[in-house]
């Protein structure tokens, strides 16, 4: 199926415009200027992950282009960060809430994120160095999603298109003397206008899932120090003193999947990880058997399942790669 042509494809890089696409899942970049990011995939298929920037003289933009995945990201600015989907077809979920439009991200000083995203999204981000004394909603120092009304919301997109079309396709014009404070403010009128209608979602919801987020996030820890050691779900439980279900259910309501799946995507990740780093051909089993998956037949066909290509496939490639540097 043909990918429909976005916003993202009609630009073009610029003085003012700087664009970023990724080749595929393992040159993915993040994007720098919003804060430190780590992505596990979900979908190898129809990889297009992309972003532009444009600086401002206050504020960068951001359009990018997403992949279906798991997003652990520590958010960090000195004003605000507005996200938004750029179609009513996109959704994520945020600390277990769910978000799709009309809400809006927003984002103060510094907030750990834990996000998942079943689908490919086009997603634009607005980076504010200062927001003094324009009465935006939100905590410091925390993430919110924030509902806002739909025709404010379409507003909201329309101005950041037209700003990145002209940027991109009339850098001349953004040059003139000016015409960026202009922009910048039609910018925060639109985000104004946005706020104004906007109240705090799924307050009560979040109540509910803070523990679930702790729980989820002592977790990865857990299993970050335990690599390399086969894990056992009524052990790790016990070790964070709390039951099976508990953890399951913490893991369903925050990454969106079940726990014993999430704990395969993270070991099929870590092999793949190992593998570009260039393992011996001997060592694929071994690498496959310290991230606890015994039967051969399956990991291959759970790692083909996932990233589209075989271990050896991946491991081959990655000593090419090796050998054409050297």
């Amino acid at each position: 199926m043909t990918r429909r042509v976005s916003l993202l494809d009609e630009l073009v890089e610029s003085d003012f415009v700087k664009i970023s696409r990724s080749p595929d899942i393992d040159h993915f970049r993040s994007i720098e200027g919003l804060g430190q990011a780590s992505s596990i995939p979900l979908d190898h298929r129809d990889f297009a992950a992309s972003f532009a920037s444009l600086r401002l003289k206050t504020c960068t933009v951001y359009l990018q282009r997403t992949f279906p995945r798991i997003l652990q990201i520590q958010y960090s600015t000195t004003g605000a960060i507005i996200g938004l989907m750029m179609d009513d077809a996109g959704s994520l979920i945020l600390n277990g809430v769910e978000g799709r439009a009309p809400a809006l991200l927003m984002v103060k000083g510094r907030a750990q994120c834990e996000i998942v995203e079943q689908q490919a999204n086009l997603v634009a981000l607005v980076n504010f160095d200062s927001v003094d004394d324009r009465g935006w909603p939100g905590e410091l120092d925390r993430a919110q999603l924030i509902a806002t009304e739909p025709a404010k919301l379409e507003a909201l997109r329309t101005t950041l298109r037209d700003v990145l079309m002209l940027a991109s396709h009339s850098p001349d014009t953004l040059a003139q003397p000016d015409v960026i404070g202009s922009v910048e403010e039609s910018i925060l009128q639109a985000v104004d206008l946005a706020m104004a209608a906007a109240s705090p979602a799924s307050e009560g919801k979040r109540l509910s899932l803070s523990h679930y987020l702790a729980l989820v996030r002592r977790f990865d820890e857990f299993v970050a120090a335990n690599a390399g050691k086969t894990l056992y779900s009524a052990d790790v439980a016990r070790q964070l003193g709390v039951s099976v279900r508990t953890l399951h259910n913490a893991v369903v309501a925050i990454r969106g999947m079940s726990m014993h799946r999430y704990m395969r995507l993270r070991r099929l990740w870590n092999v793949r990880q190992q593998l570009l780093r260039g393992a011996s051909v001997q060592s694929i089993k071994a690498v496959a058997l310290v991230n606890g998956f015994w039967h051969m037949g399956e990991f291959t066909a759970l790692y083909r399942e996932l990233f589209g290509e075989t271990p050896q496939q991946t491991l081959s490639a990655a000593r090419k790669n090796t050998d054409s540097q050297s």
